[in-house]
């Protein structure tokens, strides 16, 4: 669906350790749909990644940083 399949697999990667961590089911942190359109837009910062289908103000401010250094990681930079 547009995404490069390596980087929706380390962002699952994430979203289990931050599930684990938490105690919730991994689409309580972020559904599947919501990971398919973080690699599609790859976004770089906090105002792109709130574009992202599914994620409210919460999760930005919970999640954001996180799942923004783990695109960035893998894009290289």
């Amino acid at each position: 669906e547009g995404g490069d399949p390596d980087l929706l697999a380390a962002l699952k990667a994430v979203r289990l350790k931050l599930a684990r961590e938490r105690q919730v089911p991994a689409y309580v942190i972020f559904s599947d749909r919501t990971l398919i359109d973080m690699t599609a837009l790859q976004p770089r910062n906090l105002d792109e990644f709130a574009q992202v289908n599914g994620v409210g103000a919460a999760k930005l401010k919970d999640f954001g940083k996180v799942f923004l250094a783990a695109i960035a990681a893998y894009a290289g930079g």
